[in-house]
Parts: structure tokens; C-alpha cells; sequence
């Protein structure tokens, strides 16, 4: 009587664990326990930095609809990134100040794979 109530349970885990995999695929096998389990603070999820950078570049478009701005900008090592043309986010008392052709200065905040203008100004 064990040995079946041992076979269903680990058959409604497999079922459940296979739940949401596409057709066809399997689900992984679980992982053996851990003699010492990590602590709860170590399994959270890592807060995501911001990293901020700075640049300079011409405005190419504004839209306040979107809340963005597009700027023709040039290389940005804080973040790695060669010079491209691209859009950003933008607080709509920030897309005021500039207008399209300007050529400005600006700084930046990346935060979860986002860029989001935070300063900007005509140089």
C-alpha cells in the first residue's frame, strides 16, 4: 500500500512539474537535496543597479505623445555602447528644453536593460 501511495505522489509531482512545458519536452528531473540549504538572504533576488552615463548627441525627434526623445548620439563608455541613433525615455518638462537639430549633452540612467534620459541640455 506505500509503494502506491509513494508511485502517486511521484507521479502528480512529475505531472505538475510539466505543467506549462511545450509538447514534447520533458520536465527536468529534480535536483538531489542539499546537505546545508543557503540561507534566505542569499536566495532572494539580486536588486538590479542602475547604472548611470553621459553623452552628447543631436536631437533627431521629439515625441511628447510617447514621452520620448531620439537622439543621434555618440559613443557612451559608462555603458559600453558605440555611437548610435536611438530613443530614449524623457520626463515631458525634460523634452522641453531641447528641440530637434539641437546638439546636447545629456545624462542617462539604465535600469533593467531600460535608458531613461535624466538630464539634458543644448550645449
Amino acid at each position: 500500500m506505500k509503494h502506491l501511495i509513494l508511485t502517486a505522489a511521484l507521479a502528480s509531482t512529475a505531472l505538475l512539474a510539466a505543467c506549462g512545458q511545450p509538447a514534447g519536452k520533458a520536465a527536468a528531473p529534480a535536483a538531489e537535496p542539499v546537505a546545508a540549504e543557503a540561507p534566505m538572504a542569499e536566495m532572494a533576488p539580486a536588486a538590479t543597479a542602475a547604472t548611470t552615463g553621459h553623452g552628447t548627441g543631436v536631437v533627431t525627434a521629439i515625441d511628447p505623445a510617447a514621452g520620448t526623445v531620439t537622439l543621434d548620439h555618440g559613443p557612451i563608455p559608462e555603458l559600453g555602447w558605440p555611437a548610435m541613433t536611438m530613443s530614449f525615455k524623457a520626463t515631458p518638462a525634460l523634452l522641453t528644453t531641447v528641440k530637434t537639430g539641437d546638439r546636447v549633452k545629456f545624462a542617462l540612467v539604465m535600469t533593467d536593460g531600460a535608458a531613461e534620459i535624466t538630464a539634458i541640455s543644448p550645449e
